[in-house]
């Protein structure tokens, strides 16, 4: 007799978002097409047209962040001001009323990718790490762009981070040896988070963060074991204009509601500098987003590059049937019409 399969757990996602509706769609569509059996979208503009479209696809639970959802999600009954506090709060809504065993918290940039996904699927490690009482942690790879004009938003390599590098105590910092003077704008090695994300069971006491997990009632971290079935794949500007708008919403908080990162400061300060300059924000994007090939090789041989391509459009044609126009002018058209203030004035 054949030995059993192993077991599988059932997982979800949710994220909070007000993007592109190209966006939306890949992130809905591609993790209901490799293994997700319910997305969570709340969005952040109760308005967003794209509600229905999500709504129908089956699996996806779509929720419009109007007052009456803040009345009865948030502590105060009134919308948080900060993107981050109205992301936990609605990932451990989700958490409640999910009926997966497993649930991650993503941004709608952020794609779990199986390495082998028929092999080793992501439910089989659930499985067997539930048995640990702990969270499961996806690490981060970043997309960068190659040189040369874009046509997709999909284009790219990844970067890993250097967070799980050994680190040193002789004085010499690994991450400026290999980054030169671009590290003081990067969190071990990448523009974005190097946290990655995580995923937790929803039968236990566990509470979803940004980026990890707590447990019970406190702030007490979870325990956690890392994914050797899937990482997670960030695209921290899927184009030029949404990199610069998103370092342009960082500086609309206030400073008591929301600390910025001292890397994603150094970000926002290049970034200001370089708009005083024609030309100048294009310049510093391909500066910190564009990797040649020597760099491509350096980061190669210090094992620092993932380099399997990204297409999700055949995963997309057949859950979506239609596939979005994926286009960089396509989905800046659509930035701009979503965020006319935010983008007014950005290349």
């Amino acid at each position: 007799m054949p030995d059993d399969p192993p077991p599988r757990a059932s997982w979800g996602a949710v994220l909070t978002a007000h993007e592109p509706a190209q966006l939306l769609l890949a992130n809905v569509g591609w993790h209901i097409g490799t293994g997700a059996a319910e997305v969570h979208v709340y969005l952040d503009d109760p308005y967003d047209a794209v509600l229905p479209r999500l709504a129908a696809i089956p699996g996806v639970r779509a929720v419009a962040c109007d007052d009456a959802h803040w009345r009865r999600v948030a502590p105060s009954g009134r919308r948080p001001p900060t993107h981050r506090r109205r992301q936990a709060l609605n990932a451990n809504d989700a958490l409640k009323q999910c009926s997966v065993d497993w649930l991650v918290h993503l941004d709608a940039d952020e794609f779990l990718v199986q390495d082998s996904p028929h092999d080793r699927p992501l439910g089989a490690e659930m499985a067997a790490v539930r048995e640990l009482e702990c969270e499961l942690y996806f690490p981060v790879a970043e997309r960068l762009y190659l040189t040369g004009p874009q046509a997709s938003i999909w284009e790219g390599v990844f970067r890993t981070c250097t967070r799980s590098q050994i680190r040193r105590g002789d004085g010499i910092d690994n991450d400026r040896v290999i980054y030169g003077d671009h590290v003081d704008c990067l969190d071990f090695g990448v523009l974005g988070h190097s946290a990655g994300k995580c995923a937790v069971p929803v039968d236990g006491d566990f509470r979803l963060g940004i980026h990890w997990a707590f447990r019970g009632t406190g702030r007490r971290r979870a325990e956690r074991f890392r994914s050797t079935a899937a990482r997670l794949l960030h695209f921290d500007g899927l184009t030029q204009l949404q990199w610069l708008t998103k370092l342009r919403r960082y500086t609309e908080y206030d400073p008591a509601d929301f600390s910025v990162a001292a890397h994603r400061q150094a970000q926002i300060d290049l970034a200001a500098e370089a708009g005083a300059v024609p030309g100048g924000h294009a310049a510093l994007h391909d500066e910190l987003k564009v990797v040649s090939p020597a760099a491509q090789a350096r980061l190669r041989a210090f094992g620092l590059l993932y380099e399997v391509p990204f297409d999700p459009v055949p995963v997309l044609r057949r859950v979506l049937g239609e596939v979005p126009d994926f286009s960089v002018d396509a989905f800046d058209a659509e930035l701009r019409r979503r965020l006319p203030e935010r983008t007014k004035g950005l290349p």
